[in-house]
């Protein structure tokens, strides 16, 4: 079999990847919180444990074709996907006056006490439950340093450094989370992420900057990122095409010059 109709299927999947990625961006460029990710390539060798230094075996190297069948060669390299990363920058400001909305400033997640375990968000969009309990929109309580974080009717305030405030008394204060390495976050829906990284990993942000009656908007550049599916979908259109010329050359080598004319 033709092998270079593998090099174009490579890049053609790692193109179908990125616009998988792209998409889903758009999709989120009114979620709250919302970080883009973009994707980074990597060479893959096709048979890197080859047995053989060059491409082709010496002009000498006479043997059955069968027992060429087994060498691994060096010949060929195709694309594959290094990593799927986050962009970490900052989203705009969104003023909404709501006291129950906060805004992280800078790093920091917010820690969600779900049935599922902890999970973590930069939604800000807060509630407060029928029992008094702060939440998200989902009923699912954001943690304090002691624990769920309960307040009375009335207002409440949560000042810059995430401490919740009410009557003059000092209720609890909001817990932000950092990872040392950003890949160990798994997005798992609604929002949230879930950490797969050692225990060690994670840790408090010692210094949390919050604004209440701000929410933080999704940093995914729309104009960026239609532009990059543009290009996304026309390197797919290239690698298809060169998918048939292959395939093609397959048909003519298997159909046309093997014919014995008389």
């Amino acid at each position: 079999m033709l092998k270079n109709i593998y090099s174009p299927l490579s890049g053609a999947i790692a193109q179908e990847r990125v616009l998988e990625t792209i998409a889903n961006n758009m999709a989120n460029m009114n979620t709250v919180g919302f970080k883009g990710d973009r994707v980074s390539f990597t060479l893959l060798e096709a048979e890197p444990e080859k047995n053989y230094d060059s491409a082709l075996p010496p002009a000498n190297y006479k043997v059955d074709v069968e027992q060429l069948m087994n060498i691994r060669g060096n010949e060929m390299a195709y694309v594959g996907i290094a990593d799927v990363m986050r962009d970490e920058t900052q989203g705009p400001a969104i003023s909404t006056g709501n006291p129950t909305d906060i805004m992280i400033e800078g790093e920091g997640l917010l820690g969600v006490n779900t049935p599922d375990g902890m999970r973590y968000t930069r939604n800000g969009s807060l509630s407060v439950s029928r029992d008094g309990v702060l939440s998200n929109k989902d009923g699912m309580p954001v943690m304090g340093e002691k624990g769920n974080i309960v307040v009375r009717a009335g207002a409440f305030e949560i000042n810059d450094a995430g401490e919740v405030w009410q009557d003059k008394h000092l209720i609890d204060r909001l817990q932000f989370f950092k990872t040392a390495d950003g890949s160990s976050l798994e997005r798992v829906g609604d929002n949230l992420l879930h950490y797969a990284g050692k225990p060690e990993g994670l840790s408090l942000v010692a210094h949390p900057q919050v604004r209440q009656g701000f929410l933080e908007g999704s940093n995914v550049n729309a104009i960026k990122n239609l532009t990059d599916m543009i290009m996304a979908h026309r390197s797919y259109e290239a690698y298809q095409k060169s998918i048939n010329d292959y395939d093609q050359i397959m048909q003519k080598s298997s159909n046309q010059l093997g014919d014995l004319r008389a």
